[in-house]
């Protein structure tokens, strides 16, 4: 299902090819999207929704600006993933994808430029794209369109090999692609600052799989080409330094505050933004008319809405010793579930608890980045005010072009149970929301289901359950990322080893935890002196069945009848209260409010 992504041709995209340099020196010619899984991605096979085989998270979709069949990506390329154990794979829908987004949209660019510099590619790229056979897209019956149709209007798009003038068309793409390093620079907004994201994106933080700093990179799109009499363009431009992990998706109908940082709580205005990173595109200078595609991103919320966190597969990876898991348990409930399963309550919203940056001690990059300032037209504003006024203004200009009614906006946005939308920057206007006022920022939500989202901290920064148990010297510098083996012992990914497996032409990424924004700082709670490592794998083995089935609604426990006064804080937190708000465990101390 598309999210209105126009970021290349589908028809280029069948027609491309990739060089293979083999063993022995000879280069061959694959078709692009053969071995998908170097990139992280999983594969798919064809079907009606899906005619073209596309990897998962890939779309194909009607483009509003190009009148062509388009690529773009939706929320299921970073939030479907897999774990492999024996020869067997585990499919977790809304689990955390291992892909890696941008190699693989670097290497459409790359692949297509190379094409376009040789004859010999050139002359193989036309005769595969004349016999590219395209196909009606399919209407999907879960969206419930509104208003005007989001159809496209008379887009037909025939591949005739003997029309010269399609032949023509696509040389001067390819030929574009050579000159402005991006296939449609001329029809679409956020193109104009590509030469300077590519500029800017050896200096940041490799992503690597399964992450990316989608608001770095964002930054420079938006407003790297922002220029007037008194600002010289390329001066917003930052490095992207911050990238975080894909988050899993189970639980987010009740989750009040979204992004790593809580910065919004729109459901609607989040997924606008996404769309927006991963190929839509908007015209400013048409009233903000834009390539999202509001219905579907409504009904890809409602269909992770069902979404529950996974069941540990015994029959895969092993069944739970219980006795382990009962004392584990214990365990949990003195410790970890006095952040992450205390929680206020608006009406059915869980408000989880926030921690301030030198707190919690985890990576503060994404959190300062979200708030670094930019010029635009108005003048000079926090980057996350700036970059949601846009979304608004892309979110009412389509209601307005699509006659979206009252009652399906008020559908779309949640308000029946919901606050009205809102967006904020935790660090600068703090004294404004009850949860940010001791100057929270990270959240601590639940952990139903953290056994399936390896790596761990918001930045993916720890390999396994069992390191993120110990204390932070001890964890690993560096790890190696690209496998999809899962260790059930420790809980993550295969680091190094036999066992570490990877695709075909897959790179292996080194991620190493001394660079700007990869920090496995932090995260070393007042009980982490007194962990062994029988008391770490009965809290793992707790965890495997901390799942929706075993522990359905919000997670009950009794608060241990002695603690420290400050079990946590470097100062006590203050105990805050929305005004109707209740709360799942409460306490006059810090560790269990607000």
């Amino acid at each position: 299902m598309s999210e209105g992504g126009e970021a290349f041709p589908i028809a280029w995209l069948l027609a491309l090819e990739q060089q293979v340099t083999g063993a022995d020196g000879r280069v061959t010619y694959r078709p692009f999207l053969e071995n998908v899984e170097r990139f992280g991605f999983l594969p798919d096979p064809p079907s009606r929704y899906n005619p073209y085989g596309l990897p998962v998270g890939v779309t194909a979709g009607y483009g509003r600006i190009t009148g062509q069949q388009m690529m773009g990506l939706n929320c299921t390329a970073c939030h479907v993933g897999e774990l492999h154990y024996n020869g067997r794979a585990f499919r977790m829908d809304g689990g955390p994808s291992m892909a890696y987004i941008n190699a693989f949209i670097k290497a459409i660019v790359d692949e297509t430029v190379a094409t376009a510099n040789s004859w010999q590619r050139r002359n193989r790229f036309l005769d595969r794209w004349r016999r590219v056979q395209l196909v009606p897209l399919p209407a999907d019956p879960v969206v419930k369109t509104a208003g005007a149709s989001d159809s496209p209007d008379g887009v037909t798009e025939v591949l005739d090999g003997g029309d010269p003038g399609a032949f023509r068309r696509v040389l001067a793409g390819l030929r574009m692609a050579i000159t402005n390093r991006s296939l449609l620079m001329d029809k679409l907004h956020g193109f104009q600052a590509v030469k300077l994201v590519v500029q800017a994106q050896p200096l940041g933080t490799d992503e690597g799989y399964g992450r990316n700093d989608a608001f770095g990179v964002g930054r420079n799109e938006l407003f790297g080409a922002f220029k007037d009499q008194n600002f010289t363009e390329g001066l917003n431009v930052l490095p992207a330094d911050a990238p975080v992990s894909f988050p899993h998706l189970w639980g987010m109908e009740r989750t009040s505050w979204f992004q790593w940082g809580v910065s919004t709580n729109s459901v609607i205005e989040r997924n606008i933004g996404q769309a927006l990173g991963v190929g839509a595109t908007m015209q400013p200078d048409k009233g903000y008319r834009s390539t999202v595609r509001l219905d579907n991103l409504h009904a890809m919320e409602a269909l992770q809405y069902k979404l529950t966190a996974p069941i540990w597969p015994a029959e895969l990876f092993g069944l739970i010793d219980r006795v382990k898991a009962e004392r584990g348990r214990k365990i949990f409930d003195r410790t970890c579930a006095l952040c992450h399963e205390t929680y206020g309550k608006t009406g059915d919203l869980n408000e989880y608890q926030l921690f301030a940056l030198d707190v919690v001690g985890t990576d503060p990059s994404t959190a300062i980045n979200f708030e670094r300032t930019v010029m635009t037209a108005e003048g000079p504003k926090p980057f996350g005010t700036a970059a949601f006024e846009i979304v608004t203004r892309v979110k009412e200009a389509y209601y307005k072009e699509h006659n979206t009614p009252p009652d399906v906006q008020a559908s779309w946005e949640s308000r029946g149970t919901r606050p009205k939308p809102e967006y904020r920057t935790p660090l600068l206007q703090y004294e404004q929301y009850p949860d940010t006022r001791h100057h929270g920022i990270y959240r601590a939500k639940t952990l139903k289901g953290i056994w399936a989202t390896a790596p761990f901290l918001h930045n993916g920064s720890v390999p396994t359950l069992y390191d993120l148990l110990r204390p932070a010297d001890e964890r690993p510098a560096t790890f190696k990322l690209g496998t999809k083996e899962y260790d059930p012992v420790k809980l993550g990914y295969i680091a190094d080893g036999p066992r570490f497996l990877t695709a075909p032409g897959m790179t292996p990424f080194v991620y190493d935890t001394r660079h700007l924004g990869n920090w496995n700082t932090g995260h070393e709670w007042w009980f982490y002196p007194d962990l062994d490592d029988e008391m770490r794998f009965d809290i793992i083995e707790f965890l495997k069945t901390f799942d929706d089935v075993n522990y359905p609604g919000d997670y009950r426990f009794e608060r241990p009848a002695n603690l420290p006064d400050n079990v946590r804080m470097k100062k006590p937190l203050p105990i805050t209260q929305k005004p109707g708000a209740r709360y799942v465990s409460r306490s006059d101390r810090g560790p269990s409010g607000r």
